[in-house]
């Protein structure tokens, strides 16, 4: 057999080897975070089975019109865009002038003050449909990593439950903004392996996956390439048996 031809073969044979060792512990985790993150449906994920609707927000008892609401604000937000919201089931306006945001009660007209801890553990509890109760209520100034994209400040609400739940809320209406459980917890933690984006564990696009993925993409193929070698060389030897 010539020598440039087993000079090939070890060449793709020790690449092979040492891809497989370097790829080894990230295969086992891509392998073990698709388990996991395909085990839970993603609604329970999402704490969706906690959560009770919203109330119905009642209209019907507006009695400010939009352009009311408008005449009435501040001299920086009469030119704002306007949308609708609510607090609970009282209706709002809600004024948007770059960053700066407004809100007033359609009912009365009044700037709405944010919410007080009573305030957010009461709309906690008529959101909640688990079997735990208020723990802790907090008004953070800035937003954890488990609710990163959320901006400060919102209130944190914790439940003594089983899952450890925590329900985030806007700091003046009360939206429910996230729910957080030690399901999504260990769902997140086993995204943050699959996707190898150790610090926000939102981007996977960055290059450390890129090479991780194209280095796969070569130990698959060095695979191939090593069958290819083998199968030639089965058959040569097969042709000089019988020759």
């Amino acid at each position: 057999m010539p020598f440039s031809y087993l000079r090939r073969e070890r060449f793709w044979r020790n690449l092979h080897f040492y891809l497989g060792l370097i790829l080894s512990l990230q295969l086992v985790a891509w392998f073990a975070s698709g388990v996991v993150m395909s085990w839970f449906p993603i609604e329970e994920v999402r704490g969706e089975h906690l959560q009770r609707p919203a109330p119905a927000v009642r209209w019907s008892d507006a009695a400010v019109t939009p352009a009311r609401a408008l005449q009435q604000a501040p001299a920086e937000f009469q030119q704002a865009q306007l949308s609708l919201s609510q607090r609970a089931a009282e209706p709002v306006y809600q004024l948007q002038q770059g960053e700066q945001q407004l809100f007033i009660s359609a009912v009365s007209g009044q700037v709405l003050a944010p919410l007080t801890e009573q305030d957010a553990q009461m709309l906690a509890q008529q959101r909640y449909q688990g079997s735990g109760t208020v723990q802790h209520a907090s008004l953070l100034q800035q937003a954890p990593a488990e609710v990163r994209g959320l901006n400060a400040p919102l209130w944190q609400v914790q439940f003594a439950d089983a899952e450890h739940s925590t329900f985030y809320f806007h700091p003046v209406t009360g939206q429910l903004l996230r729910v957080r459980t030690d399901t999504w917890r260990l769902y997140d933690f086993f995204w943050m392996l699959h996707i190898m984006d150790y610090e926000d564990r939102s981007d996977f696009n960055h290059p450390l996956l890129i090479i991780s993925a194209a280095s796969a993409l070569g130990f698959t193929l060095g695979g191939f390439v090593l069958l290819g070698f083998r199968i030639a060389r089965g058959s040569r030897h097969h042709s000089n048996v019988n020759g």
